[in-house]
């Protein structure tokens, strides 16, 4: 009864690797949304924890900030907060918001910022 079990086993693995975490709707990088064409930040979520990769909105001298931060997301409400200084010192480090038509809102005290899904960092 080898031959089965390894059919099981074989199908279990490929069930498995089908369920990735690519499905999750923060999956990818966000570009700002900054209402112009100058570019802003960008935020990659790491699906299987809760790290956020931050890359700040770009200097003039053309460097950005990678400031650490992490994240929660409620997938019946689709709320997220993300902790971190994505505006950098003397902003926010708590942004809350919601993942709504493929626009995420966050707001960190009397800021608020929109991200769209695309686009890359570097």
């Amino acid at each position: 009864m080898p031959a089965p079990r390894l059919s099981f086993v074989l199908a279990t693995a490929l069930l498995f690797a089908a369920c990735s975490h690519d499905d999750h709707p923060l999956a990818g990088s966000w570009a700002q949304d900054t209402g112009s064409d100058a570019k802003g930040a960008y935020l990659e979520f790491q699906t299987g924890g809760s790290k956020v990769v931050v890359h700040g909105a770009p200097r003039a001298d053309g460097t950005h900030d990678h400031p650490k931060a992490t994240y929660t997301f409620d997938a019946a409400t689709k709320a997220v907060t993300v902790q971190g200084k994505l505006l950098g010192d003397g902003k926010a480090e708590t942004w809350t918001g919601t993942l709504a038509g493929g626009v995420l809102t966050l707001t960190g005290g009397a800021d608020t910022l929109q991200f769209k899904l695309g686009g890359a960092a570097h």
